[in-house]
């Protein structure tokens, strides 16, 4: 019963088809797949254990030193670069120079000898001083960059320099090397200070000749113009003189201490060193000297003819300019700033074509400048561009010129500078004025100072004719008004006889006519105060005929009219009028 019981708990119970379905599933594809997988990791593991094992029997290659030089009493002995029974080649330097170092007089007059055998796997040369040996040279010590060298060469050269390390040290040694070392020093700083002495001496009568001379050939030059040249060439002078001072007197210290480490043993190499860089110095400042010296000479020659040239160039605008020479488009007024102009062309071609021959041009110092020069103008090169054509378009269309008397763009005045970016007017109140040339260019210039051209083709270029305005009503003739006006132009002093003042009616209004006068001044740059003495003997001149002027308004017709008769001309505080004789 119990047994039926298990098996009715294990057995599995019914389920409706209708319900629940079970996807049917193939245990041979899984079993397939399974071997598939096991067979591709063997094949990998097949191919990775013979590369790893092939890598663990290759050699790992010995890790590359850095060379080291075994220096003895400041002379190069020897280079090691192999390593020799673990120690590397610094270690090796270390160690011979410890050897070295630990020599007493008696080793250090034992000899040199030179043994060939093997140390391990390498095979050299040892040097040895009496039984110590000194240090080795192996095959892997020989420089790979100079094929053919042997190892008993190298070995010969460092036991030569090693018995020149030995002797230099035994010399060292020695007392009397010391003192006469220190002797000849001494003897030669003696000798340094009264060189150096002598060089400040010198410099200082230099600087006093010079002082002379300037002040005895620049005299003259000072008193024209007021600066003083003299003291401005001395200061540049004093400072050429003073840094050929400093550089003597440093050759002096430099070729003193050359001589003083060369006095012993110990520092020979480093002023024979000190010797050899010295000369191999002054040899490339005078190679390089004699190697510019064609360039310098072409260079000469260039500027010589752009400066031949630039003269030819302009003594033939100065003789235009003069009226000695007639140029066909050549003006006086424009063969100044013409001339300037070809001037700056032919040295701009001059100094183009030399550039290329100056000595250190394509050096890259010349190169930063030109960057500079090239950047700094392209910043700053926009306006002033606008500014000097405009300039141009000023000076080359004769508009005006110092000395005119000119309105631009309502600043009245007379012109007092012309150059290549402004235009200067001092105006009635004399004040300065300063307009940049675009500013010119782009406004309306009147001229006072000059007529039109058919009126100067008949009249002369004398200036242009000035004019004042006046209002009379239509009860006073206008042959009357025009007899009043040109009495009144006649009392005015300054003014042109030609061509003669005139008057014209301007416009025939409500209740007045305009009349104009219009009159012609010697000078005009006294145009404000010319007209305003007319103005003062045009109202006398009516006032004495009892002719009222209406300007600027008319509002009602008075019954008697506003006018000043002559016996009130002088009220107080006024001052009677003096009679110009």
């Amino acid at each position: 019963m119990i047994a039926s019981h298990a098996h009715s708990l294990f057995r599995p119970a019914a389920i409706r088809p209708s319900r629940l379905r079970f996807l049917p599933f193939d245990w041979r594809k899984l079993l397939a797949l399974q071997m598939l997988l096991v067979l591709l990791v063997l094949l990998i593991l097949a191919l990775i254990v013979p590369l790893a094992a092939h890598a663990a029997d290759k050699p790992v290659p010995a890790p590359v030193s850095e060379p080291a030089d075994l220096i003895l009493m400041n002379r190069p002995v020897a280079t090691f670069r192999a390593t020799v029974a673990g120690a590397v080649p610094a270690v090796r330097a270390a160690r011979a120079r410890e050897r070295f170092d630990n020599l007493n007089r008696a080793e250090l007059a034992e000899p040199l000898t030179r043994v060939s055998g093997r140390l391990g796997e390498e095979s050299g040369v040892a040097i040895r001083l009496g039984d110590r040996v000194m240090f080795a040279i192996v095959q892997d010590d020989l420089d790979p960059e100079q094929p053919g060298q042997t190892v008993e060469a190298v070995a010969d050269a460092a036991s030569h320099a090693l018995e020149n390390a030995v002797a230099a040290r035994r010399e060292q040694l020695r007392w009397p090397t010391i003192i006469r070392g220190t002797l000849l020093s001494s003897l030669g700083l003696l000798l340094l200070v009264g060189l150096v002495w002598g060089v400040a001496r010198a410099r200082r009568r230099l600087s006093a000749l010079l002082l002379k001379a300037l002040e005895r050939r620049v005299g003259d030059r000072v008193k024209r113009s007021g600066f003083d040249w003299a003291g401005a060439l001395f200061q540049l002078a004093s400072l050429v003189v003073q840094i050929v001072g400093v550089g003597l007197t440093a050759l002096l210290i430099f070729l003193w201490l050359e001589f003083a480490l060369e006095q012993f043993p110990l520092t020979e190499p480093l002023g024979q060193r000190m010797g050899t860089f010295l000369f191999t110095l002054l040899t490339r400042i005078g190679e390089s000297m004699l190697e510019a010296i064609p360039g310098i000479v072409t260079v000469i020659v260039i500027l010589l003819i752009t400066r031949a040239l630039q003269r030819l160039v302009s003594t033939i605008f100065l003789a235009v300019q003069r009226g000695q020479l007639d140029v066909p488009g050549l003006h006086p007024e424009t063969v100044g700033a013409t001339r300037r102009l070809a001037a700056v062309g032919v040295w701009a071609l001059g100094l183009t074509f030399a550039y290329p021959y100056i000595p250190g041009s394509q050096s890259d110092v010349f190169k930063g400048l030109s960057v500079l020069f090239g950047f700094m103008v392209t910043l700053g090169s926009a306006n002033i561009v606008n500014q000097i054509m405009s300039g141009m378009v000023l000076v080359y269309s004769r508009a005006l010129r110092p000395g005119d008397m000119v309105d631009i763009g309502g600043t009245i005045g007379t012109v007092t500078g012309l150059d290549a970016l402004s235009v200067k007017i001092e105006n009635v109140r004399q004040e300065e004025v300063t307009l940049p040339n675009a500013v010119v260019v782009g406004s309306a210039v009147h001229n006072f100072s000059r007529r039109g051209r058919a009126s100067a083709a008949l009249h002369g270029d004398t200036g242009a004719l000035l004019s004042t305005a006046v209002t009379i009503g239509y009860d006073t003739p206008w042959r009357q008004v025009h007899a009043m006006l040109l009495g009144a132009v006649a009392n005015v002093p300054g003014l042109r006889d030609e061509p003669a003042p005139f008057v014209l009616q301007r416009g025939l209004s409500d209740f007045y006519v305009e009349y104009e006068l219009f009159f012609g001044i010697t000078d005009p740059r006294q145009r404000f105060p010319t007209l305003s003495t007319l103005h003062q003997a045009i109202q006398d001149e009516f006032n004495r005929h009892g002719v009222q002027i209406m300007s600027p308004h008319f509002v009602l017709q008075p019954k008697e009219p506003v006018v000043v008769p002559p016996a009130n001309w002088h009220q107080a505080p006024a001052a009677p009028d003096r009679k110009v004789s």
